[in-house]
């Protein structure tokens, strides 16, 4: 024993002192590694305090005991990892651990000390002290909170693709039905016969719905359903206002084409010839025999009070026997063919034969109060320009759009002054009726008879770069030509040649029967100019710069029209509107090609309906070419 009692016996001194680094002493093992490997465990209970440690010299232990130790070293040294010993049990040096010599031997890891001494398994017994999150479920609840995760993750994407699909087309501001939308005026007995007689019907009409679609108009003007003497011969000699002409079919036709059209979008509109079936008109019907009826207090000023009233008075009306409609005519049929047939507006013509009837304005507050915000009443430029200002003001208030005749036959200069007279009038403020715009209809000459077919053409697409809403007589998209009777074998009915028979085929009769005739000769049409019309009609739909006719900011209201040029047969119209595309529409109504510098007014555009050139090409106005009676429509570059 040296001063620090560590033995000097020789055969201690000799031991491999490298192997102490290998040793299962929990005293040889730096802080790191003793946090590494698995704790040595007893397997029996603690020994007591003055046990003697395998590696410690000790006078107490005999010689045998220090080889076996010493031995033992050496073979846990050979395995070259001090943490084999607590690791692999399986080896042998480890295995001479668990004998009863040796009171310390390598553990598992999942091995604990119980309170009593001995060693439990890591899934030790639950008690009820323990806190209740142990007992849940723990793989259950992440595996169901990554699934809860992907769901919320294939949601949100789902409603990102959702509102990609449902995103608006176009964000345009929005206007009333009317307001800008396309009117189609129809002759019935010449549109389309069903059941060949000749003549056509209100199921013709039924038949070619689909065509109107695609033709992208927003409305339908029957002109002539109304019996009278020799119908259609003498049309205007109506005499009744609620009753259908025999040939043209029954109510029950009417109702459905009126289903038939609005389930495509397209309204019913009718005109009402009041003269010269009507003579006089009379006081109002509606307070004394029907809202009194409904326990309403009438108050044509009143606009708080239109929904409840006009509902109770649709109600009433359909409730009421069909003999009983004698007060007022024209009161009367408004009601009957909104009640039985969905009727979505009204053209009162031949108000004009009574702008000094007593009783005008009282009419006209009853009808747009009949009628309400949803469906229109129409009227001619002819009855305000008669009346005196003060009258006329009040009449604007209650009517949706006035019909303006526009003449084309008498020069751009002409053309230029009519539109440029409406556009600067009261007509034209934007608390005011729009404008109806009609370039022919059943009292006027076809424009390809005055002037040529191509002319048609050329001023319907300018009709349509107009703001307001354009009216198209049947067969002007195709160029529908009037009746050519070189002979006069049909001299009788010359006040009908303009209302030839709509054409359907180049090549065959499509209007009636191959064994029965039209009432009235064929005519001729050109079908290519068909695409150009429906084009322009879906372009006007699509742009605020053509359908708008005006623009609006806060208090201020400016127009989105310029007539840019009217002299030498050249007209140029130009339309506008805030953040959206410029259009120019340039009209040649001459028989010569004009040639002409245009740079002064627009640099470039891209053609976009009409001319010899492809769509789309690009146009320079250095330069600038136009045939005779031609209209291109272009988008000018900012």
């Amino acid at each position: 024993m040296n001063s620090l009692q560590i033995s000097t016996d020789p055969t201690m001194l000799s031991a491999d002192l490298s192997s102490l680094t290998t040793s299962p002493s929990v005293s040889t093992f730096m802080p790191e590694e003793d946090a590494s490997i698995c704790p040595l465990l007893p397997s029996t209970p603690s020994p007591p305090l003055d046990f003697t440690h395998p590696l410690t010299p000790s006078t107490g232990n005999d010689d045998n005991n220090i080889e076996e130790r010493n031995d033992l070293v050496a073979d846990t040294s050979s395995s070259g990892s001090s943490t084999d010993i607590g690791l692999n049990p399986d080896n042998e040096a480890s295995n001479s651990l668990f004998n009863n010599t040796y009171p310390y031997y390598p553990a598992k890891c999942d091995n604990i000390i119980q309170e009593n001494g001995m060693t439990g398994n890591m899934n030790m017994q639950l008690t009820k002290d323990m806190p209740s999150f142990v007992h849940w479920n723990w793989p259950l609840i992440r595996k169901c909170t990554f699934l809860l995760f992907l769901s919320g993750i294939a949601a949100m994407l789902s409603m990102v693709v959702y509102m990609i699909i449902n995103l608006p087309s176009s964000c345009n501001p929005p206007v009333a039905w009317y307001k800008g939308n396309v009117f189609y005026e129809i002759f019935p007995a010449s549109f389309q016969d069903s059941n060949n007689d000749g003549l056509g019907d209100l199921r013709g009409l039924i038949g070619r719905a689909d065509y109107l679609k695609n033709l992208n108009v927003g409305a339908v003007r029957l002109n002539s359903i109304f019996p009278s003497q020799h119908y259609p011969d003498h049309y205007q000699n109506v005499t009744s206002l609620t009753e259908i002409d025999d040939i043209l079919g029954k109510l029950d036709d009417l109702k459905r084409l009126s289903a038939t059209l609005h389930e495509r979008n397209i309204s019913l509109l009718l005109d009402l010839p009041i003269y010269p079936f009507v003579k006089h008109l009379s006081p109002s019907s509606l307070r004394s025999q029907h809202y009194n009826e409904s326990g309403g207090n009438y108050d044509g000023d009143n606009a708080n009070d239109e929904v409840p009233i006009i509902s109770e008075f649709l109600r009433l009306s359909r409730s009421i026997p069909e003999e009983n409609f004698n007060t007022n005519p024209i009161t009367n049929a408004i009601r009957f063919w909104i009640s039985r047939a969905s009727i979505d507006g009204f053209y009162i013509k031949g108000l004009e034969h009574f702008y000094d009837d007593p009783y005008l304005v009282e009419n006209i507050k009853d009808w747009k109060y009949l009628l309400g915000s949803d469906r229109i009443l129409i009227v001619s430029k002819k009855l305000i320009d008669q009346v005196n200002d003060e009258i006329a003001e009040i009449l604007l208030q209650y009517v949706d759009l006035v019909d303006v005749y526009l003449d084309v036959t008498n020069g751009t200069q002409y053309i230029a002054e009519q539109v440029k007279e409406i556009m600067g009038n009261h007509l034209y403020k934007v608390d005011q009726p729009w404008i109806h715009w009609s370039l022919g209809g059943i009292s006027e000459r076809r424009i390809s008879s005055k002037l040529s077919p191509n002319a048609t053409l050329a001023t319907t697409l300018m009709e349509l770069m107009l703001p307001g809403t354009p009216n198209i007589f049947y067969g002007d998209e195709i160029s529908l030509e009037e009746i050519n009777d070189v002979t006069g074998e049909h001299s009788e009915t010359k006040h009908l040649h303009h209302l030839s028979t709509m054409l359907w085929n180049a090549h065959q009769n499509e209007f009636t029967g191959r064994e029965s005739l039209p009432w009235l000769p064929k005519g001729s049409a050109s079908f290519h100019h068909l695409d150009q019309i429906s084009d322009m009609i879906q372009l006007r739909i699509k742009s605020p710069s053509i359908y708008k006719n005006a623009v609006i900011k806060e208090d201020t209201t400016m127009g989105n029209t310029n007539i840019r040029a009217s002299k030498n047969d050249l007209l140029i119209i130009e339309r506008w509107y805030p953040r959206r595309h410029s259009f120019v529409s340039i009209s040649n109504f001459g028989p010569y090609l004009i040639s002409l510098d245009l740079s002064a007014l627009f640099y470039s555009g891209e053609l976009i309906i009409g001319g010899l050139s492809p769509k789309n090409s690009k146009i320079y106005f250095t330069d600038f070419e136009i045939r005779p009676f031609e209209t291109l429509i272009i988008k000018l570059h900012k």
